[in-house]
């Protein structure tokens, strides 16, 4: 007797489990879902590692739990027509869940893949989506009772179906084959210019003196257009001061939209004419545009939307019906759902098909507002001269003031590294995860300030100068102009001229100790909280800079050149900070730099050098000291940003983007990456011929 009573305990233990986990699982899905859609769109301009960390998890979960509830409805269904359990209310509803979990496949607008990578897993998706498309048919075939309940469900699974086949066809979009194939190839270069070329090339052959005018021969059509979308758009009755930022709000969007459809191609490594080259740099130089970072963050917010959102299926006339066609049928759903008997059902059961129903239509209309304050809705207005509905989106959140990127540098600090002895560090180091740690633990953020930009775009420029007129001035992006600008050219070129690597441990050592000798406290905090100076911003743009620098060369090695690495991050990480605890400093640096130490020695031998540089930089001026160092940083940072392949520069956009990644675009613009190998042709305006 005491047996059987154990018996029917345990077959009542093990119902109320299935119907709770399924319950449970249900919610789950629903949950990593609203994460999703909230989260997506946040990792695109902050870079914390816990909104890493929880899209990642939620990103990877979703699709488990959304298949692993479906299976189990499955199998309840077949449990009940094989006769081994009854059919109940609550097997009425479980089916009707089921293609809600379809629809959670489909997965949120603002997220489509997590990384880069994952656009190629496509056909994986698309065999998902036959698979479990076909399963919860069955189970609605199967558990087919309630009509209007049914109806409800055939409703809500067409719309799952079309969601998931709408992320396939994102992803496939956005993989690497299919989105090279999708781009239009480099414009050929127009005849009048080879006419011309040929026509001076017969004269210098039949013996005359030919004097050739070169003239920058572009394709100003795109900047007329903007022009003039510019003075035909509507302003408004403005004051000359709001007028100005209108018209500069309308100006760099309109430049960002136009220069984005070149610059994809970027991304798919084609090649691009001098005459495209010039054409951008026609638009960037606009009278309304708000300056050339403004325009890059704009362009690369567009391309993130592209590889990691369904951009590419909801900026369309088609996706934006769709979206309203969904959300009309939800609430239509919610409505009749409304109506029917709810008296057989139990209230766990209720209230999470009304969860279910009222979050889906929470997650469109968030769709739908993400939709309403995206740059590309913004260009649309622009284009179809909507200024009223512009200026109302535009007064809600200010287009000019909007995050697209994380606007900062993650920083990294050798000499800040502490040599634990504790247990902790002990018991880490047994597990052999203390490098690991010690690379999370003491990384930190820095804001990238307009001095910054400014900083950037000058050398960018410069060089392009420079390029231009073919001088033949080596290592220009690792200091050697800086120096030679300076009279440092003697005492330091030697230090541009080390491995790459090398270079950068030792002018990040050299900047460490110039700040920590003369120019403020320990925590840069807290000289951020005093009265910026012109002379503490020079300093701390070179300091954040140079920890930038350390950071991609131990946190992000994809984005440096392949020869890095010559010097690994376990080797050097404990002596820096241990090595310079000594006082007085500055002896004890003479001490370090004096010590004849081999190459071989490379940890002792970069600490020596950039002991070297410090005590070199010592002798100059305190302004010009940190100029130089700020200067030396920003074309180191120009050197390595075009040796970064597009896809690596793709895939850092996910966590809040890089500066190198800004730095690189800037540079395809003004031509100085290697994507324009064509040669420049040389358009005569006159021809002074001499027999």
């Amino acid at each position: 007797m005491r047996a059987r009573s154990l018996s029917e305990v345990l077959s009542s233990s093990s119902d109320v489990w299935k119907e709770w986990e399924l319950r449970g699982v249900v919610f789950l899905s629903l949950a990593l879902q609203i994460i999703l859609i909230c989260l997506g769109s946040c990792r695109k301009y902050f870079g914390y590692a816990w909104i890493k960390v929880i899209t990642w998890s939620a990103y990877l979960l979703a699709d488990s739990v959304a298949i692993y509830a479906i299976g189990m409805i499955s199998n309840m269904i077949r449990e009940i027509k094989a006769g081994k359990s009854l059919s109940n209310p609550h097997t009425e509803l479980s089916t009707f869940w089921a293609p809600f979990l379809l629809l959670h496949l489909g997965g949120p607008d603002t997220i489509s893949a997590y990384a880069i990578e994952d656009n190629e897993l496509w056909l994986r998706h698309l065999l998902t989506l036959v698979n479990q498309s076909g399963l919860t048919v069955y189970v609605l075939v199967m558990a087919w009772t309630h009509p209007t309940l049914s109806f409800l469900a055939i409703l809500i699974l067409l719309l799952g179906c079309y969601k998931y086949g709408e992320r396939v066809w994102v992803l496939r979009a956005a993989s690497d084959e299919y989105f090279k194939d999708s781009l239009p190839e480099s414009q050929p270069r127009r005849k009048d210019s080879d006419k011309i070329e040929a026509e001076c090339d017969l004269k210098q052959w039949e013996g005359y003196n030919v004097t050739s005018h070169r003239v920058i021969d572009v394709d100003n059509e795109d900047a007329i257009m903007i022009d003039a979308a510019i003075a035909e758009f509507p302003s408004e009755k403005l004051s000359s001061g709001k007028d100005q930022e209108y018209k500069c709000v309308v100006g760099t969007l309109l430049s960002a939209s136009h220069l984005v459809h070149t610059s994809q191609r970027l991304f798919a490594d084609q090649l691009f004419s001098m005459e495209e080259r010039d054409n951008r740099l026609l638009i960037l130089s606009g009278k309304h545009c708000a300056g050339d970072f403004k325009v890059i963050e704009i362009e690369l917010g567009l391309i993130y939307d592209m590889f990691y959102s369904k951009a590419n299926a909801v900026y369309t006339s088609w996706g934006f019906i769709c979206r309203l066609v969904i959300l009309f049928s939800i609430c239509v759903a919610l409505v009749l759902f409304s109506f029917i008997d709810k008296q057989p059902y139990s209230t766990p059961d209720l209230f999470l098909t009304f969860l279910l129903l009222g979050a889906a239509i929470f997650i469109e209309l968030y769709a739908l507002a993400h939709v309403l304050f995206s740059d590309q809705v913004a260009c649309w207005l622009i284009k179809k001269k909507q200024s009223a509905v512009f200026c109302f989106i535009n007064r809600i959140k200010p287009q000019l003031k909007r995050r697209r990127w994380s606007n900062s540098m993650r920083q990294y600090n050798l000499m800040s590294l502490k040599n634990g002895y504790s247990r902790r560090w002990k018991f880490l180091k047994l597990l052999q995860v203390d490098e690991m740690v010690v690379k999370f633990l003491y990384q930190g953020h820095a804001d990238v300030t307009d001095d910054i930009k400014d900083l950037i775009v000058s050398k960018i420029k410069e060089k392009e100068a420079i390029d231009m007129q073919e001088l033949p001035l080596p290592n220009i992006d690792r200091g050697y102009n800086v120096l030679h600008t300076h009279k440092l050219f003697d005492q330091l070129r030697w230090s541009t001229l080390l491995d790459f690597d090398m270079s950068i441990l030792v002018w990040h050592i050299a900047t460490e100790l110039c700040y920590d000798l003369n120019d403020g406290p320990d925590s840069t905090k807290e000289l951020q909280r005093n009265n910026q100076s012109p002379l503490k911003k020079k300093c701390l743009m070179g300091l954040h800079l140079s920890r930038y620098m350390l950071y991609l060369k131990f946190m992000c090695p994809s984005m440096l050149p392949a020869r890095m690495g010559g010097i690994r991050f376990r080797d050097i990480y404990k002596k820096p900070g241990k090595r310079f605890t000594k006082a007085p400093l500055l002896d004890h640096m003479k001490d370090l730099a004096n010590r004849s130490v081999l190459a071989e020695d490379k940890v002792n031998y970069v600490l020596s050098k950039g002991c070297q540089v410090a005590l070199e930089l010592e002798s100059v001026p305190r302004w010009c000291r940190w100029t130089v160092i700020s200067e030396v940083w920003v074309e180191m940072l120009i050197h390595v940003a075009p040796q970064c392949k597009a896809r690596d520069h793709a895939r850092h956009m996910r966590g809040g983007g890089e500066l190198i990644t800004h730095v690189w675009l800037l540079m395809a613009h003004y031509g100085l990456t290697n994507h324009f190998s064509k040669p420049h042709p040389l358009a005569t305006a006159e021809m002074i011929m001499n027999p």
